[in-house]
Formats: structure tokens, sequence, C-alpha cells
């Protein structure tokens, strides 16, 4: 089982699933004397994409200001962006015969 875990969320994978649990910290017992944070789920089995999507209209629902729509697609956008290259890595393919032979033929061409 995969979790992916920030400071401003947690996701866990439901087992071998593309699936993910997604927890958000929330404000237990605000205004009192043992206030604290916990994190508590937001939603249940949802796709990658869905939770990166949530945690970035969370992270957007703190900002006290006010925003036009576009200033609020466009901060909604870099957020997502800025998840998915805190979690993202890029993944090559082994390559075929005929890939590395184009490669190397190409090389070859280059050099003369």
């Amino acid at each position: 089982m995969i979790i992916i875990k920030d400071l401003d969320f947690e996701m866990e994978q439901i087992k071998t699933t593309p699936f993910f649990n997604l927890k958000l910290p929330t404000v237990v017992n605000e205004g009192k004397e043992n206030e604290r944070i916990d994190m508590k789920i937001d939603g249940y089995g949802m796709p990658f994409e869905t939770c990166i999507q949530k945690i970035a209209s969370f992270k957007l629902a703190k900002l006290d200001e006010t925003l036009t729509a576009v200033e609020y697609i466009d901060a909604y956008i870099a957020e997502v962006n800025k998840l998915y290259s805190c979690v993202s890595y890029v993944y090559k393919a082994p390559k075929t015969d005929k890939e590395e032979e184009a490669e190397e033929a190409a090389l070859q061409e280059a050099e003369e």
C-alpha cells in the first residue's frame, strides 16, 4: 500500500487499485482548550487526479482574498501544477530495438 504524505494532505492507496482515500487537516474543538488539528477523511476511493484537484481547492480556500474568475483559475492551475511537480516522476519505458537502431543511425548521420 502506498501512502503519499505532505503537511496539507495524506493520500492512502486502496490495496493495489489506482484509487486513494484522501485525508485533509481539520481543526477539532476549535476555540477550546484542547483544540488540535487532525487528518480526517475527505474522500474515499478517488482517482489520483481527483485527489490533486481537491487538495488544490482546499489550499485555495485558505486564501483570504477576493479574486476574479480568471485570477482564481490561474491560481488553481498553478497549485495543481505545483502539486504534480511535487509528487510526479518521469517514467521512460525501455526502448525497443527499432528505436535504439534509429537513434544510433541518427547519431552516425550527425557525426558525418
